[in-house]
């Protein structure tokens, strides 16, 4: 008697934290692990990953990862999870290990005790067969597995479209019946969170006839801004082949998605590229695209803090073309609208492209159907989104022909449990499921100084100074930064910056290199400044000093 269970650690009933646990007869097989933007500040908190104490509990049990994708819905929650667990196997796409490997670089994992393995053919892990599955999303490499156990079969995709996109992949129906290998697919497990948007993916995916206008129209000595996010590689190289078109440099403004354009460059040498143009010279070439990408909310921010004129290398002009290709996630819709309010301050020559014109790369509503309808499982479990999105899919898996009473709808935790391919119970709860807070590179490490230090930044406001150093010197090159929220007002502005101004020119007066601290200068001034404030305003704001070694 085969037993299957199915639940999710993350990725139900929310946007991102990606986690899926598929358990086959005791053995357990992780889809996934991601990180998730809170769209409440949580404290200041930015990132969040599942609570993995069931994984911590059982990982005697655990054959391996098996990485679908390189978004950080889906895997950027890796290295904590190495950091819990020892011994733990990856199994993914070639292009998809060489981010994971850098990604992984970047933490300091105290021990080696994991592996990264590259998955391209069926694969047996005992008597259970898992088999890749080549699909088309935003980024290459992206993969869907097939389990087969004993005369069925358990798919699982995820941020796909349905069709082919080239370097960025190919989802081929006919290859997908033929991984099942005529034999019944018992559980379907697929991404619905877009289950509402009409129509078919692709037909919206293609952004060039809707933005070319905006090429032929921009003057040659005129800059071109474009805002995507990040791992939106596909729309990207849209934008590329436009400027290529149109004789026109591109600047990369944002380092992952330079680091992946990079990447495909090496892996299809015959694209034909434009010229790439360092980003600090973002101000000084007239007739560049320039694109500024970022995850989620963080392009939002990157795109207010240049329109603020608080951007060290890349400042808005009034003449410059401004397209954004970034419809905001579920309850992001404030931060994007005042990110297109502020640049609609600097530029008149902005446009959009909502969600009404631009879908990103995930099954909408006559994909989940033409699916159904094809593959003909007998379960289906959407996942990867809202509830109600969730509720929406199976009502479209209804529509295809689907028994309704086999859609099956999850939270975060709920178990589905079979035997022999048969729906045995939903009544089961995992444990301790929810959120973990991150605190830089720690995992749940957060003291109760720091959330109360947090807490008042809603009391009593930021103060934020950036200023350049030179390496050598170790002495300022330009005049210091000062940013605030919720403090200065233009009654003590002028009082408060000459303050933060003197306080900071005393730090590197009359002092030799080898005297100069860097980092005894910013916690000296975090104390003066916030003494020297509470005693004009008599509040004690968030300080935040960051200065840049170049």
């Amino acid at each position: 008697m085969d037993k299957i269970n199915f639940f999710a650690l993350g990725g139900l009933d929310e946007n991102g934290k990606n986690s899926y646990v598929l358990e086959i007869n005791n053995k357990i097989f992780i889809i996934n692990s991601g990180t998730k933007v809170p769209i409440n500040s949580h404290n200041g908190i930015d990132t969040l990953i599942c609570n993995y104490e069931y994984l911590e509990k059982h990982q005697k049990d655990i054959v391996g990862i098996f990485l679908t994708d390189v978004h950080n819905e889906s895997f950027s929650a890796i290295p904590w999870l190495l950091m819990k667990i020892k011994g733990l196997k990856i199994y993914t796409s070639a292009f998809n290990k060489i981010v994971l490997i850098d990604r992984i670089s970047k933490y300091n994992i105290e021990h080696n005790e994991y592996e990264v393995k590259v998955i391209n053919k069926e694969t047996y892990f005992n008597d259970i067969k898992v088999t890749p599955i080549e699909i088309a999303g935003s980024l290459p490499g992206q993969i869907g597995f097939n389990f087969y156990v004993n005369k069925g079969n358990i798919l699982f995709l995820t941020n796909f479209v349905d069709g082919n996109l080239g370097p960025y992949g190919k989802t081929d129906i006919n290859n997908i019946k033929k991984v099942l290998n005529n034999q019944e697919l018992k559980i379907l497990i697929m991404d619905a969170g877009k289950s509402n948007y009409p129509g078919k993916s692709i037909d919206k995916l293609w952004v060039s006839k809707k933005i070319e206008y905006k090429f032929k129209e921009t003057p040659q000595d005129k800059r071109i801004i474009v805002g995507l996010y990040d791992e939106d590689m596909i729309t990207a190289h849209e934008i590329l082949v436009l400027a290529k078109r149109y004789n026109r440099p591109v600047i990369t403004y944002g380092r992952t998605y330079s680091q992946l354009i990079n990447l495909v460059s090496k892996i299809d040498t015959n694209l034909q590229w434009p010229q790439f143009i360092d980003y600090r010279a973002a101000n000084d070439v007239k007739n560049a695209v320039i694109l500024v990408t970022g995850a989620i909310e963080r392009l939002y921010l990157r795109f207010i803090r240049i329109a603020s004129n608080n951007d060290v290398y890349l400042k808005l002009k009034n003449d410059d073309a401004v397209i954004v290709i970034a419809p905001p996630v579920n309850g992001l819709e404030v931060n994007y609208a005042l990110t297109l309010d502020e640049i609609a301050r600097n530029t008149p020559n902005l446009i959009e492209l909502g969600s009404d014109q631009y879908y990103s790369c995930n099954p909408a509503k006559e994909d989940i159907k033409f699916f159904i309808s094809e593959l003909k499982p007998k379960y289906f479990i959407p996942i990867q989104g809202l509830y109600r999105y969730l509720v929406v899919a199976c009502q479209d898996a209804r529509d295809a022909g689907m028994n309704f009473a086999n859609c099956l709808v999850l939270q975060n935790g709920k178990v589905a449990e079979f035997e022999d391919y048969n729906l045995k119970s939903q009544k089961h709860m995992i444990k301790n499921i929810g959120d973990v807070i991150i605190d830089g590179f720690g995992v749940g490490d957060i003291s109760h100084e720091v959330i109360k230090e947090r807490e008042n930044l809603a009391r009593d406001g930021v103060i934020a100074l950036s200023s350049l150093i030179d390496y050598k010197k170790r002495l300022p090159i330009n005049d210091l930064q000062i940013a605030s929220y919720g403090i200065i007002t233009k009654d003590n502005k002028d009082i408060i910056y000459s303050t933060i101004q003197e306080l900071f020119k005393r730090e590197f007066i009359n002092k030799e290199t080898n005297e100069i601290n860097l980092k005894e200068i910013q916690e000296r001034l975090r104390k003066s400044i916030k003494r020297k404030i509470y005693k004009i305003v008599e509040k004690e704001p968030l300080v935040v000093i960051t200065l840049y070694e170049i």
